[in-house]
């Protein structure tokens, strides 16, 4: 079977015999004073939480056309051949005449 560290053995017992009460207080240090020098976070409105949405959607949107403009421009155009433009030509005259 597995065989635990004999350290760790010693912590787990250390750590079963620990008082379980509240930690001391600290005395102010480092982390406090930059706590306490920290500003306050400002709740963000409703007006502000949708403005940052309605940016990110136009970006997005923004972004899909220049993408679809770019596979667009990129596609080659081919002008019909005369064969198909002459059988398109018979088929309107056709129609046209009755």
């Amino acid at each position: 079977m597995n065989q635990l560290d004999p350290d760790l053995k010693r912590l787990l017992t250390w750590a079963t015999k620990a008082p379980s009460g509240e930690a001391p207080e600290a005395t102010p240090g480092f982390p406090e004073r930059v706590l306490a020098g920290r500003r306050p976070v400002r709740a963000t409105t409703l007006g502000e939480e949708l403005q940052r949405s309605a940016w990110s959607l136009s970006l997005a949107s923004l972004a899909l056309i220049i993408c679809c403009g770019i596979v667009l421009l990129s596609q080659h155009s081919s002008s019909p051949t005369t064969d198909e433009l002459s059988s398109a030509l018979g088929f309107l005259a056709s129609s046209l005449t009755r």
